[in-house]
């Protein structure tokens, strides 16, 4: 099992809250393999920069290069669309949801939209 950090989590190392960074020091010793995100992840914190100054873009957009990103499949469609048949939550909630179930994930977040689902393991911070 590998970790998958939501939006929120990403947010919340550039803003370098240390309860959250924390945390992830301590599921690093659990899961040593590289953290990763979702396609809709990167998109999130990438339209979240438009408003940045030049020089802010670029150090987050080195940031989150850091990240390797899980990318969607035929099989992504498939849980999402049973996601989406049980859930009423955003499809950005549900298409990362449908990709930690895809890749046998452990999703870290900060939002209690994922409680319910219990398709997924997570963590919520």
């Amino acid at each position: 099992m590998n970790l998958i950090l939501d939006t929120s989590i990403l947010i919340e190392i550039e803003r370098k809250n240390k309860i959250v960074i924390a945390k992830l020091n301590e599921l690093k010793s659990l899961y040593p393999a590289p953290p990763r995100i979702s396609f809709i992840s990167y998109f999130e914190f990438l339209y979240g920069l438009r408003m940045k100054s030049v020089k802010n873009k670029e150090k987050l957009k080195s940031f989150i290069e850091l990240f390797n990103i899980i990318h969607t499949t035929n099989n992504t469609a498939n849980f999402l669309v049973i996601l989406k048949e049980k859930y009423e939550l955003p499809l950005a909630d549900l298409l990362i949801a449908a990709q930690a179930i895809e890749t046998n994930g452990l999703l870290v977040t900060k939002d209690r939209d994922f409680e319910n689902i219990t398709e997924i393991e997570k963590i919520i911070i």
